[in-house]
């Protein structure tokens, strides 16, 4: 496949061109729940579907399509593959064959597992543009997936990073493939609606929610993300230990959902915070501005990210950030003027600029505002996808 464009290193917006009658455009994904990739692919439709001749279409493997009826929703067809495995055999043949019917101006693929065989059935199904965005690190996967995607970057017309810190992970001479062309990368940044997050949380009622939850403290401290290795929760929960030295009263709420779930649990007893930790469980998305709003401070202590939603999320909400010095997050969150990086499984130092971020309240937050507003934008980001696939489809 031929590789026509050549992308800045740092490149976010493409210069427009004349737009085909109608592009479409193919995305492909592991699962649609209500996480980072899927979150911000459904932003990308809302803010395009009616504005551009772009016809989406979203492909799932395995897992969870809670998001499924809200891209539907916004007019994209969803296909589920329906796998009750990873390299379930009948999901991956009805994913070729299906990629073989169907054309498409732009296969987009997400996360390593869909980019391996999106690429593959893509290239030999003829579609006609292969797009990837790598939305984190290339660290700790599965030997077979980490492979396979390396093996298959090349077939890629463009690759996407979220952020700059994961463009240079993967264009280091360890993650770059051989085969890979220089103009191949660029970097996008992820992106939420700031606006509409900002007068969600400004128009929800903390005081009557916190009562309706039976929620007590002062100061909030808020963690929002699945409960999975990466995200290092229990490094929160033993920092509350020592934060509550300095701040009796304070009080940490875990949003999210996953399979550490009871691990954490366990956490909390082991440090004897029961009383100021609470591990929340999974909510309703129309509760998550609610608790934007309780909090005081947002706290990520990621061992890796890519550029995360929630913090964005944070920002736009005006809370101060404490979180762990890892790229993207550092990319994100400016030390000393939007919040506060320590070293990644460092509990003490969490603590302390935990402590330290409550005296800064104000000023990080409306600091973070400002930042996330100006360069964090979903518009932004949409506009930059759709003037590349322009580009690409103008290119042919």
């Amino acid at each position: 496949m031929e590789k026509t464009l050549s992308f800045s290193r740092v490149a976010a917006i493409f210069p427009a061109n004349e737009v085909p009658a109608t592009v479409k455009v193919c995305f492909l994904i592991n699962q649609l729940a209500p996480d980072g990739a899927p979150t911000l692919l459904l932003d990308i439709v809302r803010q395009t579907q009616n504005q551009t001749d772009i016809d989406y279409t979203v492909l799932f493997l395995e897992g969870e399509d809670t998001l499924a009826p809200e891209f539907e929703s916004e007019g994209a067809r969803v296909v589920d593959f329906d796998a009750t495995f990873k390299f379930d055999p009948v999901a991956i043949f009805r994913l070729a064959r299906y990629l073989r019917r169907e054309k498409f101006d732009i296969l987009h693929t997400h996360l390593p597992y869909s980019q391996s065989l999106g690429r593959l059935f893509g290239f030999l199904g003829e579609s006609d543009n292969l797009v990837s965005t790598q939305h984190n690190v290339p660290y700790e996967r599965h030997p077979i997936t980490r492979t396979l995607e390396r093996v298959t970057r090349p077939l890629d017309n463009a690759t996407i990073a979220v952020a700059s810190d994961i463009e240079r992970e993967y264009t280091n001479s360890v993650h770059l493939y051989d085969g890979q062309q220089d103009g191949q990368w660029c970097t996008i940044y992820n992106g939420i609606d700031v606006e509409g997050f900002h007068e969600n949380v400004k128009n929800a009622s903390p005081e009557t929610f916190k009562a309706k939850k039976n929620i007590q403290g002062n100061p909030i401290f808020l963690t929002v993300g699945r409960y999975v290795p990466a995200k290092a929760q229990t490094d929160i929960i033993e920092a509350m230990s020592h934060v509550t030295e300095e701040l009796p009263d304070a009080k940490l709420l875990l949003v999210g959902w996953g399979e550490l779930e009871e691990e954490l649990n366990d956490a909390v007893t082991t440090h004897a915070v029961e009383d100021s930790v609470t591990v929340v469980g999974r909510v309703p998305a129309e509760e998550i501005p609610e608790y934007f709003a309780l909090g005081d401070v947002f706290v990520s202590s990621s061992l890796r990210e890519g550029l995360p939603i929630a913090i964005l999320e944070a920002m736009a909400a005006n809370l101060p950030v404490v979180g762990t010095k890892i790229p993207g997050v550092k990319e994100v969150v400016k030390a000393e003027k939007t919040g506060l990086l320590v070293p990644p499984e460092d509990p003490h130092a969490l603590a302390e600029s935990m402590v330290q971020s409550v005296e800064m309240n104000h000023q990080y937050g409306q600091n973070g505002y400002e930042r996330v507003r100006n360069h964090f934008n979903v518009r932004t980001t949409a506009q930059s996808y759709v003037n590349l696939y322009e580009e690409l489809t103008q290119s042919e």
